[in-house]
């Protein structure tokens, strides 16, 4: 069986081709998407994926959730380990174990094994390191033959979803795709023929940021101060590291918040300010390994504002019922920036395809945070005489990664 895998950092899909079709496919029970989410169990080797991962995580079973591991790919961590219960567990089997389950449960729902996989990956894993970017596909590569796929190859997602389109006919179509994930934004410029056959790629570009910065954004700025940010030490008067929020803030880095060196850290600031209810309610999270919790009450956060005026942030400690609340407006405030910096590598994409902005013909959104209304303005508004397609935000990567599989 041929397939397509969205890998993406914070959801993965795979589509799967049957005779001239192509499906996404149930990866769990109804669900053709899952979050990239993995819990090992404390006591066990046992793992679980997706939605039933963070289903067990909030009902309190001990052991370790792991979410956005497609980010570590492209860094120094993918050579590292993590650490569960007294032993080490490499970065590398982390995304093998995720991909492995993934694969098993859809081909037992087809009752037919995977041997051709054509796997999505950003225009750049890495966008200032040339040999972290081929590393991270190498790794990737890798972690897929081990597992039994014979033949791998790879196409960049934003063409990717240019390929789950089927485009006007009786015009040429010069269409220009915005693929927002997790990790990475990533543009293409494609020229698809008046009768849909001839489908050119004219550039692409991509930049190291994507939805999970607007989490860390929103984390650092609006949230981290509950949990003692802006605070001084009552003893001593100095003021709260922010190290320590920089971490809690980059879901990446959540396995440096149970090494032993973080435990005292934060002893040592409760010494210090022993009153601190902030500082308390950071304890609490870290004794009871609710890194996890807390990066998914952030990033639902994220995905309210993209619909609602305000979003609501509630944690329980126990020393402190913690609530915050931000409006949709703020929000944009924080991200403009970061969008900003998103535009600078759309702009090179249309540079180097030699398009102008009046010439492009249809716009193509993927990604969930294309749906946050600021995003979303910035990018379509460029275009005033661009159709933007009726496509699905979440899917199209890994349908359009099928499509091509069937081609081969």
């Amino acid at each position: 069986m041929r397939a397509g895998i969205d890998f993406g950092t914070s959801n993965t899909a795979i589509a799967a081709v049957h005779g001239n079709d192509v499906r996404l496919t149930e990866i769990e029970p109804g669900e053709t998407s899952i979050p990239t989410a993995i819990f090992y169990e404390a006591d066990t080797r046992s793992f679980t994926i997706g939605n039933a991962a963070l289903e067990i995580y909030s009902e309190g079973e001990e052991g370790r959730l792991m979410r956005s591991i497609k980010s570590i790919l492209g860094t120094e961590l993918i050579e590292d380990t993590t650490q569960l219960d007294g032993r080490r567990i490499p970065f590398q089997k982390v995304i093998s174990d995720f991909l492995a389950r993934s694969i098993h449960q859809i081909e037992k729902t087809a009752q037919d094994s995977i041997d051709l996989v054509v796997q999505g990956r950003p225009v750049s894993f890495n966008d200032t390191d040339p040999a972290r970017d081929k590393r991270a596909q190498d790794v990737l590569e890798n972690c897929l033959k081990e597992i039994g796929v014979k033949d791998v190859s790879f196409m960049p997602e934003p063409v990717a979803a240019a390929h789950s389109v089927d485009f006007p006919v009786g015009r040429e179509n010069l269409a220009f795709v915005v693929d927002i994930g997790g990790g990475t934004s990533d543009f293409s410029v494609v020229r698809v023929s008046d009768d849909n056959e001839g489908f050119d790629v004219l550039a692409s570009s991509g930049v190291y940021l994507g939805g999970n910065d607007f989490d860390r954004i929103l984390s650092y700025f609006e949230l981290t101060p509950l949990f003692g940010r802006l605070e001084t030490l009552s003893e001593n008067g100095l003021p709260v590291p922010v190290a320590l929020y920089v971490t809690l803030s980059d879901w990446k880095s959540h396995n440096m918040l149970y090494l032993p060196n973080m435990r005292r850290e934060i002893d040592w600031l409760i010494k210090h300010s022993p009153q601190s209810p902030g500082l308390r309610a950071f304890d609490h999270l870290i004794r009871n390994f609710e890194g996890g919790l807390y990066a998914s009450k952030v990033e639902q956060m994220k995905i309210d504002l993209s619909s609602a005026d305000t979003a609501e942030f509630k944690y329980k400690a126990a020393t402190a019922d913690l609530t915050h609340t931000i409006a949709q407006s703020a929000f944009n405030e924080l991200i403009a920036e970061t969008i900003e910096a998103m535009d600078v590598a759309a702009q090179e994409c249309l540079k180097s395809a030699g398009v102008t902005h009046d010439q492009v013909t249809d716009i193509l959104m993927v990604g969930g945070s294309t749906l946050i209304p600021a995003v979303e303005r910035h990018f379509v508004g460029q275009f005033a005489h661009a159709t933007m397609l009726d496509n699905d935000r979440f899917s199209a990567v890994a349908k359009g990664l099928a499509r091509h599989a069937a081609t081969l």
